[in-house]
């Protein structure tokens, strides 16, 4: 018998401070502050591999995982014979999922085409009035696994994202990602999820609520530890159209809730 495991993903959220005519760093969050280019990455990568890290809490290289279902989301898996094997997260009209506080609503349903241990298997999700933070999540997100990695035999999956993502009042950002998520450490233990380390590098674009365009990549990976609520250390570049690029810094590696924001010469704290 196959028991499906559901845990709730670790997710981010960066609350952003805009620049100070003065060089000191101060803190001064801006909660839920989607206007500027910064927020919208925040948004977008926040929400996206939130999922990834839910999905990956149910399949790995060696299969499905085992455990218990939870209750927010309820989890159920079609296992056929043969593939696609299908795994649908359903939050209802609304639950609050008890480990990460995020409140959701509607269906996800991901269809797997083969075994995750075979290099071009792929992962693909479909939205059902799916509704994350109050906002309705649309579009495209597809997980490839891409075999292992050269050098270090780390599993290698390709992560690409078009969406939608809008928000009560209506208004609403679009998000595209292409980037490489690299299982760096837990990928022997897939009954473990605490010791999983993922690198995340690539690119991504998209457009505010003003619908003003940017671009974003990473100059240093950004590692997001499942011990860790947040993003323990690596950077982001972000370059609003017409503007000073300015880079989001996560830190050494050390689990906490802080980080720098730099425009120019002017850097700032933020809260995660």
């Amino acid at each position: 018998m196959i028991k499906i495991k559901c845990i709730s993903s670790f997710l981010i959220v960066l609350l952003l401070a805009g620049c100070q005519k003065d060089t000191t760093p101060t803190t001064t969050p801006q909660p839920g502050d989607m206007n500027t280019s910064e927020g919208s990455i925040v948004i977008g990568d926040k929400t996206f591999d939130g999922l990834n890290g839910l999905v990956f809490g149910q399949i790995s290289t060696s299969g499905l995982k085992t455990g218990t279902l939870g209750a927010c989301p309820s989890v159920t898996a079609t296992l056929n014979a043969s593939f696609p094997v299908s795994i649908i997260f359903d939050w209802g009209s609304g639950c609050t999922s008890a480990d990460d506080g995020i409140t959701r609503s509607g269906k996800i349903t991901a269809s797997v085409s083969g075994m995750m241990n075979m290099a071009s298997s792929v992962l693909t999700f479909t939205f059902t009035n799916f509704v994350s933070e109050g906002n309705n999540i649309s579009g495209v997100h597809r997980i490839t696994y891409m075999g292992l990695n050269a050098g270090n035999n780390w599993p290698r999956y390709s992560i690409f994202t078009e969406a939608k993502i809008e928000f009560p009042d209506k208004k609403f950002i679009t998000y595209r990602a292409e980037y490489i998520r690299l299982h760096a450490e837990g990928s022997n233990t897939p009954l473990i999820i605490a010791d999983d380390v993922w690198r995340i590098e690539g690119n991504s674009l998209g457009t505010t609520r003003e619908g003003n365009p940017w671009t974003a990549s990473y100059p240093s990976a950004v590692v997001k530890k499942a011990s860790c609520k947040w993003f323990s250390s690596g950077s982001v570049l972000v370059t609003p159209a017409g503007e000073l690029a300015r880079t989001i810094n996560f830190g050494d590696g050390t689990c906490d809730n802080k980080a720098t924001l730099t425009i120019g010469d002017k850097t700032i704290d933020i809260l995660l």
